[in-house]
């Protein structure tokens, strides 16, 4: 499993288009992404944005399947299938947050195909962020 992240959106931010698939190029630390876990932090009120849309796959009528973040739901999708092979049907993206006075707050988790060792950039630590935590916590 690849190392959680928090994230954090403020008004007017987003998330693009994009596929959780691992690039081909970077396969030897785990092989391919085949589960994504999205915990939903905080409730975002239906008129807020930031929702996860996916293109691909429709609601019950036929709209892009939207999920409003709601504080201690999760998203669980399936970005590769058990082979390794990307799942197309997995594009999706983080709406912009309309309103001009709510966050959104996400904790990410990747399961790979094999054995993930844990990459870290230079001056990215815990104690980097406990700061934000502790804010957010207050």
């Amino acid at each position: 499993m690849e190392e959680p992240q928090v994230v954090r959106y403020r008004p007017g931010q987003e998330f693009s288009w994009h596929y959780d698939e691992v690039p081909s190029a970077q396969l030897e630390n785990g092989g391919q992404r085949l589960v994504t876990l999205l915990v939903y932090l905080n409730t975002v009120s239906d008129d807020g944005g930031g929702g996860t849309v996916f293109r691909d796959l429709t609601d019950e009528h036929g709209q892009m399947l939207t999920v409003q973040p709601k504080r201690g739901t999760a998203l669980l999708f399936f970005p590769g299938l058990a082979d390794g092979t990307p799942d197309d049907r997995t594009l999706h993206k983080g709406e912009v947050m309309s309103s001009k006075d709510q966050e959104k707050w996400i904790l990410q988790m990747w399961i790979h195909q094999h054995a993930y060792k844990a990459v870290l950039p230079p001056d990215n630590e815990q104690e980097t962020a406990r700061a934000a935590v502790e804010e957010y916590q207050a």
